[in-house]
């Protein structure tokens, strides 16, 4: 009686908590499979996944019942990518360089449409698109995108052949004779034109900069204005 008391009333409690740990543990060691390996290691283990799930089911429900060697066969192809991804997230199988792993990659920062746009189309100043032209500009008045306080704009270096790039620093001399200042706030990366290319920092807001800033190219010096944040 009393066994038949704890069957009727413990297992229907039991065994669904069981089955949901189980679940839970099972998708957590394929997200952590997934996580510790690269990118192109993720999607191989996410097919071979994928692929010995589709056996196995195709397997199981083909048969009215499955031998000792079928379910064998099963359990293999179903714990063959834990297994893989498991060796790879604990360094046992290749050689994954911690920062290329997806745990530690960089989120994508998607670029505002609206987002500010410096241009250059020679070697002494630079530009603002107008209409299809560039004006050449001393003072970059800048008004941020809508969506985020981010620190974003774009440099479209429109000169064939010529590296350029955009470095922000603060004011130093005051606006009549300006010159960089020992804190750099950015300096996007050196492209060969012609190339458009992103500057995004996630940690850096337009607001947190001075109320005048510097800003010039690395290679020719000579291109450099006053900038300033319009927020109205």
């Amino acid at each position: 009686m009393k066994n038949g008391v704890v069957s009727r009333i413990v297992l229907p409690i039991v065994l669904p908590i069981a089955v949901l740990g189980s679940i839970a543990a099972f998708v957590g060691a394929v997200a952590i499979s997934l996580l510790y390996n690269t990118h192109t290691g993720s999607l191989a283990l996410a097919a071979v996944a994928a692929g010995g799930i589709l056996f196995t089911v195709s397997l199981a429900t083909s048969q009215e019942r499955l031998g000792g060697r079928k379910r064998t066969v099963v359990l293999f192809a179903a714990a063959l990518p834990l297994l893989v991804g498991a060796g790879i997230g604990l360094g046992f199988i290749g050689d994954v360089d911690d920062a290329d792993r997806m745990i530690n990659v960089q989120p994508l920062l998607v670029v505002p449409d609206d987002a500010p746009v410096i241009a250059a189309v020679n070697s002494v100043e630079f530009c603002i698109d107008d209409n299809g032209g560039c004006t050449a500009i001393d003072e970059w008045n800048v008004v941020p995108a809508a969506d985020t306080d981010d620190l974003i704009f774009v440099f479209d270096n429109r000169q064939v052949g010529v590296l350029h790039n955009v470095v922000i620093t603060d004011l130093a001399n005051g606006v009549d004779d300006p010159a960089p200042g020992g804190t750099t706030f950015a300096s996007s990366t050196l492209i060969e034109g012609p190339e458009v290319n992103a500057y995004i920092s996630s940690e850096l807001t337009w607001s947190e900069l001075p109320d005048e800033w510097y800003f010039f190219c690395a290679v020719h010096p000579n291109m450099n204005g006053v900038g300033r944040v319009i927020t109205d």
